[in-house]
């Protein structure tokens, strides 16, 4: 792309130049449609609306951050801006969509209808096509056509098939024109467009045209796909929580050195190549280039009891993150239904140390069986997995329900000893391996951390995104109110192996 082409937000994206200066104190006061909104939460949605090219918001787990996204949209719209939504998967865009509906935003959804939720198909491109005042147009022409095909059955003469052939081409592009022009209305008198990042380069958003483009868990989507709506881009907000797990790359940085060489043969690719890796995402990059003074964080959890809060508040989020008054001192006892006061729900957060001694870790061989022989190199504590079996039974005997448990562990040889210990026993109980557990929600979480060995090793523990994922993304419940600030949060984290 020659360097005239390049828009402002390229020129900011790549270090051409610098943000434009915000002043959110000049601009017009703005009126919140929602009154349950917290501080940070308007702050954010202040700093937004007064920016002129790039906005991150960071939010932290339980914060708020889609309630955040759905006012600054609403927002953004009374102002009588068009905003493209994106997000890496259909799940994190439809769960805008079933957000913004109630708020009598008008909103196109644009993507396969096999891939969408049912409770947004309404709002999707393939449905309104059919069900619009345009639509009855093409629905004619393609009666027509049917018509048109079925005559051909009928006739008696060759002069009669081409002539009715020739009828078929004119209808069938007269058709494909009304269709297009029927798309392109559509698109064109919404207010919102909504898509993945992958489906905004579709054929349906050609040659359209945004005020602003807005991604959802940016920190999760590689930027390679970012840049797909960002083409065209005037204003960007990227919303997501770089501290968390990165998207999931199976080629590392250091596989790919040799390719990072090659390129021409006059080696001008390798400069170019520096320092690139698929984890680093456009959230991250940006916030090292222009510094925090792009960015606004979402403080104020309702998730999580704060013990449970104050590891990664402290590690991670500056000492910054605040528990919401009906979550800050919620213990299992409190539940809906009766558990009993025990020594295993009136704490909120237990460790137990399982480091040398009887527990050992050991790398998966024969010991699981012959069925879990993929599991390579995975790790597993057999003394470990029956400590943390008695606990869930513990919690079940006070009167948790199975299906209020979540049992997770970084390792899938750890998952497939607890799945033989647990799943039997206790349907309802979720199992599953941290990564693969990400946005799940329940009231109790155990977590088996497997690594006990002499020399101290924690291999990828030692990774302070996972460990946050543990303990933010995972303390959670499974409902979740429509204003964000659910009161029946999770009450109790259990760690082993720490």
């Amino acid at each position: 792309m020659p360097e005239s082409e390049y828009t402002h937000f390229m020129r900011v994206a790549f270090g051409h130049t610098s943000p434009l200066s915000v002043d959110v104190d000049s601009s017009p006061e703005v009126e919140f449609t929602d009154p349950t909104l917290n501080d940070s939460q308007k702050e954010a949605i202040c700093f937004a609306l007064a920016s002129n090219d790039i906005i991150l918001i960071h939010g932290p787990p339980g914060t708020g951050k889609t309630h955040t996204l759905i006012e600054l949209i609403i927002q953004m719209v009374r102002r009588r801006l068009r905003v493209l939504v994106c997000g890496p998967s259909n799940v994190s865009v439809d769960n805008i969509v079933e957000r913004l509906a109630p708020n009598k935003v008008p909103v196109v959804r644009i993507g396969h209808p096999a891939r969408l939720l049912p409770s947004v198909l309404e709002h999707s491109l393939e449905v309104l096509t059919h069900t619009s005042e345009a639509a009855g147009i093409v629905k004619d022409v393609r009666a027509e056509i049917d018509q048109k095909q079925a005559s051909i059955r009928k006739t008696r003469t060759g002069r009669e098939r081409r002539a009715i052939y020739d009828d078929l081409k004119d209808l069938r592009k007269e058709y494909r024109e009304r269709e297009s022009k029927c798309v392109d209305n559509l698109v064109r008198e919404s207010s919102v467009v909504l898509a993945t990042l992958h489906g905004a380069g579709g054929h349906q958003l050609k040659n359209q045209r945004f005020d602003v483009v807005i991604i959802d868990e940016a920190s999760q989507a590689l930027e390679a796909q970012c840049w797909i709506p960002l083409l065209s881009a005037r204003k960007v907000v990227l919303a997501g929580d770089h501290l968390q797990l990165p998207p999931t790359v199976k080629s590392s940085v250091h596989k790919s050195k040799d390719a990072r060489t090659k390129g021409s043969k006059d080696g001008s690719d390798k400069e170019t190549m520096k320092g690139v890796s698929l984890e680093r995402t456009l959230f991250d990059r940006l916030l090292a280039l222009h510094g925090p003074g792009i960015k606004k964080m979402l403080t104020t959890q309702y998730r999580m009891h704060e013990k449970i809060m104050q590891f990664p508040s402290d590690e991670l989020y500056e000492s910054k993150l605040m528990a919401g008054e009906s979550v800050k001192a919620r213990l299992l006892q409190d539940l809906p239904y009766e558990v009993q006061q025990t020594d295993d729900t009136k704490e909120p957060l237990v460790f137990w140390d399982t480091q040398g001694g009887d527990f050992p870790e050991k790398t998966e061989d024969s010991e699981i069986g012959k069925k879990e022989a993929l599991l390579g190199e995975s790790k597993s504590n057999g003394m470990e997995a029956l400590v943390v079996a008695r606990h869930v039974g513990n919690l079940i005997e006070s009167g948790l329900k199975p299906e209020d448990i979540a049992v997770i562990t970084p390792y899938n040889g750890q998952l497939a000893l607890l799945s033989q210990m647990l799943r039997e026993k206790y349907p309802g109980i979720e199992l599953g391996s941290v990564d693969g557990f990400q946005g799940r929600e329940k009231e109790a979480v155990v977590v088996s951390l497997v690594r006990s060995n002499a020399e101290h090793e924690v291999g990828f523990l030692a990774e302070k995104r996972r460990l946050n994922g543990m303990f933010l993304e995972f303390c959670v419940c499974m409902s979740d109110s429509s204003s964000g600030h659910d009161p029946s949060q999770t009450a109790s984290l259990r760690v082993w192996g720490f």
